[in-house]
């Protein structure tokens, strides 16, 4: 335990550290947001993995493997997808039309800021939701280590916080290529020393004497439905991942930018086996499930310097996606609602402040989400399904119908936001992540015609 902790101070420190390095990156409010569009793909890959390789990556891929073997790595696998999806169809619409934020295609596409806005508050609601879920995950993590969990997300918030308010896109980036390194060093460390010891014999052995399933090394676990309805809501959620419009828009060229999507895919997907891998192993050594199939592992078949740096890696995996969040809600609250919305023109001195103040407030309220909720799993995809039911329809409608205006963009996200919120009161819907969008949909096309029928009688 001694190694392990001096091991996260060390991590903990190098962070704030690469923030500290990185901040003159971050000059004035726009190099804060953007780098100064001089990202190159390194560091766009590590903004590109950091964003997707959170805790549901790791211990979520190894809890799943648990459950339905190598299966489990159907998650991981639709993080690599998405960013292959969106190197294809989004990469050069977002870079070529300049787009900082979905905000941005609304206002141009719709003459309206209203859409634009909507988008703004929500994506700043579910990314509370979404940092608070990493902290609960890291609240786990202490706790499972014998460790008190609320000092755990108070540690990590605030170290998240400082690297990020440093040096910004660019501190949030460096760092996730250290973390994306960290984690890949991790879970290659793990699956070689399972293997190295014939983790694979000893399961095969008891696959051929019917004592365990065969879909422990293989993906019969998991049905291709079952597949679709968890890869899916992730790879919709990309058109409206402000993550990825900032990291597309920082590149020094769509080329760039194009790549790090593509290589990215192709580092994630071993990466995405690894967690299932050792989670099935934990399962059938030792009877683990949920969480504890990966701690279990680790903890019991590690050296201890090993375990050190694959909970290190752990953590990495937690803050690179929380790092994001902080980003995202200065573009969105204060350049998208403050700047564009109510057309604001704050000195370099005043942004500075207002920054701080609204990373203050998200990090805190983040913070206090995370210590109060009982479900990591309910936090996250709760704040998936409100993202996509406000903003994916506004966005595809937009681009795929020309008949297609802002009323009906309005109608459609609060029909959708309107529907997640029944289903939160406990009516069922089919596939509720992805149903929301059948309502706004109809919503969308209805108000649209309609709207235009009076234009052209008036």
């Amino acid at each position: 335990m001694t190694t392990i902790v001096i091991v996260l101070v060390i991590y903990f420190a190098a962070m704030v550290g690469i923030g500290w390095y990185g901040r003159k990156r971050s000059r004035n409010f726009e190099t804060y947001l953007n780098m100064g569009r001089s990202g190159g793909i390194i560091l766009l890959m590590g903004g590109a993995i950091g964003g997707q390789i959170g805790n549901g990556f790791v211990v979520g891929g190894a809890a799943e493997g648990a459950a339905v073997g190598l299966a489990g790595c159907a998650y991981g696998l639709a993080c690599a997808l998405s960013l292959v999806i969106t190197g294809i169809f989004l990469n050069d619409f977002i870079y070529k039309g300049g787009y900082m934020s979905m905000a941005d295609y609304t206002v141009q596409r719709y003459n309206n800021v209203v859409p634009g806005t909507i988008y703004d508050l929500s994506t700043a609601l579910s990314s509370i939701g979404l940092c608070a879920g990493q902290l609960m995950a890291g609240k786990a993590l202490f706790e499972a280590l014998g460790l008190n969990g609320t000092v755990g997300v108070i540690v990590i918030a605030l170290v998240v916080f400082l690297y990020s308010q440093l040096s910004g896109l660019w501190g949030a980036f460096a760092t996730s290529v250290v973390q994306t390194v960290i984690i890949a060093i991790g879970l290659i460390g793990t699956t070689a020393v399972l293997l190295a010891k014939g983790a694979v014999g000893e399961m095969q052995t008891a696959i051929s004497s019917g004592a365990l399933g065969a879909a422990s090394l293989n993906f019969s676990g998991m049905s291709a439905a079952g597949f679709a309805g968890m890869m899916l809501p992730l790879i919709l959620g990309m058109v409206t991942d402000q993550p990825s419009y900032q990291r597309i828009n920082s590149a020094k060229s769509a080329k760039a930018s194009k790549w790090a999507c593509f290589l990215s895919a192709l580092v994630m997907v071993p990466l995405a086996l690894m967690p299932a891998f050792v989670g099935s192993y934990g399962s059938f050594t030792y009877g683990a499930a949920g969480s504890d199939a990966f701690f279990v592992v680790i903890l019991n078949e590690l050296p201890t310097i090993v375990s050190a740096l694959i909970i290190a890696a752990v953590l990495a995996a937690v803050m690179s996606t929380i790092d994001c969040g902080v980003i995202t809600m200065s573009t969105c609250l204060t350049r998208d609602i403050w700047q564009g919305a109510l057309k604001k023109t704050p000195s370099e001195a005043q942004l500075k402040k207002i920054t701080l103040g609204i990373n203050i407030a998200f990090i805190g309220i983040s913070a206090i989400l995370a210590l109060v909720s009982s479900s990591i799993l309910n936090v996250l995809n709760n704040s998936y399904a409100f993202l996509a039911a406000a903003c994916f329809v506004p966005f595809v409608g937009g681009v795929a119908w020309k008949k297609g205006n802002a009323k009906g963009a309005v109608a459609a996200s609060l029909v959708g936001v309107l529907t997640v919120l029944v289903s939160w009161t406990g009516v069922s819907f089919p596939i509720p992540t992805i149903f929301p969008i059948i309502p706004s949909a109809v919503a969308y096309i209805i108000v649209s015609l309609a709207t235009q029928k009076e234009k052209v009688a008036a």
